[in-house]
């Protein structure tokens, strides 16, 4: 299964690519119902990877539970979204993300076995089940921006 999620992971580029025709960056800037723009909900993807990473160095390093996510540092992190185009954000998001890839696709069977507790999920979690949960968050961006899309008046409903 690792496999096929690596597969999913590796096709957020694409699947943004498809979401960005017709978009210019005024409108990905736009933020709509108080929540996150288009560009901050591609910049949160690319930010959320340091946390993946850092996962990984927990499983590598057997700790017991999972480096938490900090929600005040991902609302700070997304303001600076708000000022890059979302090509830069793009290219970001690609370089980390093939980081990611190359980790999951080269882990070791003792790192695939590996797990630790996910304290917000209160489960605990294999490599697989981690790489699942990334792609669900990928797939929970997406939907997103489709909305903000629909939003904006460049997709019908």
């Amino acid at each position: 299964m690792l496999a096929d999620f690596i597969e999913r992971l590796r096709g957020i580029l694409p699947r943004l690519d498809a979401l960005l025709v017709g978009l210019d960056d005024d409108r990905a800037h736009r933020q709509l119902e108080g929540k996150w723009s288009i560009a901050q909900n591609i910049g949160h993807l690319s930010d959320v990877e340091d946390l993946w990473q850092e996962r990984l160095e927990d499983l590598r390093a057997g700790k017991k539970t999972y480096s938490p996510a900090v929600g005040a540092r991902f609302q700070e992190l997304a303001k600076r979204h708000q000022d890059r185009s979302v090509a830069e954000t793009l290219k970001e998001l690609e370089s980390r993300r093939m980081r990611l890839i190359e980790a999951l696709a080269h882990a070791s069977p003792e790192l695939q076995r590996a797990s630790a507790f996910h304290e917000r999920l209160q489960v605990s979690m294999r490599l697989v089940d981690c790489a699942q949960f990334y792609a669900e968050h990928d797939g929970h961006h997406l939907i997103r921006i489709r909305r903000l899309r629909i939003m904006l008046g460049l997709d019908v409903g």
